[in-house]
């Protein structure tokens, strides 16, 4: 990926936390997601956010989100988080694209390396509610890595014209992974129990 996409990659993710955080939107990118809280889906990483992009001003909340959840500040690193699409391509501008309007920010653990384009499995969050800090989107495991040449997985239905395409692998019906249609569609797998917090 060339410096300039890079670039561009950064200023969009830092735009988008800036809408959100000066719309007064109280749900972060962080917590949400269009799946039930718990359930684990898929996302491909489009950004590894450095740990100097999480301590702007502007990204104070999703800061302070990782600090409630039991993240310790010394354990906020370059690539904790990530920005990842879960849809797939394109749309009427580039700034209101389904892969841009619909991303979400994962935390990355420290026990997984993680990097641009590869597909994450990640464990969905939710927002706070009643006092309590919430849940965060978090990465359970890397599915495929950019550089594997693996056919397994894609972006579902194979038609490069529309834009609302969601990840698919071959193996999740028969692991209990079930299709949710309509405005938000995504193959996710139900939460098995309760989600604990982080």
């Amino acid at each position: 990926m060339t410096n300039i996409k890079i670039i561009i990659i950064r200023t969009i993710f830092l735009c988008i936390i800036l809408l959100f955080v000066g719309c007064g939107v109280s749900t972060l990118r962080i917590h949400t997601d269009f799946i039930p809280a718990g359930s684990l889906r898929l996302g491909q990483v489009m950004y590894v956010v450095k740990r100097s992009d999480i301590l702007t001003d502007q990204n104070k909340p999703t800061y302070e989100a990782l600090i409630a959840s039991g993240i310790k500040d010394s354990e906020i690193k370059d690539g904790s988080v990530v920005w990842a699409r879960i849809f797939c391509c394109g749309g009427i501008t580039e700034k209101y694209s389904s892969e841009v309007a619909g991303s979400l920010l994962f935390y990355v653990p420290q026990s997984l390396n993680v990097s641009l384009g590869d597909i994450v499995e990640v464990s969905s969050g939710s927002p706070p509610e009643k006092g309590d800090a919430g849940i965060i989107n978090t990465v359970t495991r890397v599915v495929q890595k950019n550089s594997e040449n693996y056919n397994k997985c894609w972006w579902d239905p194979k038609n490069d014209r529309l834009w609302l395409r969601v990840l698919y692998c071959d193996w999740m019906p028969r692991e209990g992974w079930i299709k949710q249609t309509g405005s938000y569609p995504a193959w996710y797998k139900p939460a098995a129990a309760s989600p604990s917090k982080k």
